[in-house]
């Protein structure tokens, strides 16, 4: 009868341990504070100065800048230390938005891509470096304007999350 207690009182005291234990995964940790972010542009911000201004339509003003830095390209080209090449591209005025065609490889073996590839809107911005700072407690985010940057960052991450296989061309033009 002694154990059969024993053992009742043990069990008694630690269910609220286990059952307070279990309250607190459910509610999660306390809730932490958002650090906040203040974002650095480094060089110069034409676009971001023509999107504020509202001189045009947004999706005019970033397949313009689009268009006018990747026609500075000869193609095809491939996108260094990458193993994409662009064949091709082409903005689509009535809509902003702009295709490109893209062969990849990955390790030797080709990449299941889908060309065109559209881009809407127009990638402008690239992250150079995201730092936290200690002292100030905030993080800091330096943002470069580069149009044909942003697009190969894009088309890189379109190119990683694609599986092995043969590519397909939707349109040739």
């Amino acid at each position: 009868m002694r154990k059969l207690a024993a053992i009742l009182l043990i069990f008694c005291l630690t269910l609220p341990l286990v059952f307070a234990a279990d309250v607190e995964d459910l509610l999660g940790p306390e809730e932490e504070k958002e650090i906040p972010t203040r974002y650095i542009y480094f060089g110069a911000t034409p676009i971001k100065d023509a999107l504020t201004a509202k001189s045009q339509a947004p999706e005019t003003i970033l397949k313009q800048a689009t268009d006018t830095t990747m026609k500075k390209e000869e193609y095809p080209y491939t996108i260094e230390k990458t193993e994409i090449k662009i064949i091709k591209f082409r903005c689509d005025d009535k809509m902003g938005i702009c295709g490109y065609w893209v062969e990849a490889t990955r390790g030797g073996r080709e990449v299941q891509t889908n060309s065109p590839i559209w881009i809407s809107p127009p990638p402008y911005e690239v992250v150079i470096s995201e730092v936290y700072d200690s002292k100030v407690n905030e993080n800091v985010v330096t943002i470069k304007e580069d149009p044909k940057l942003a697009v190969e960052r894009v088309l890189q991450g379109y190119v990683d999350r694609q599986p092995l296989g043969e590519a397909t061309v939707g349109t040739k033009e």
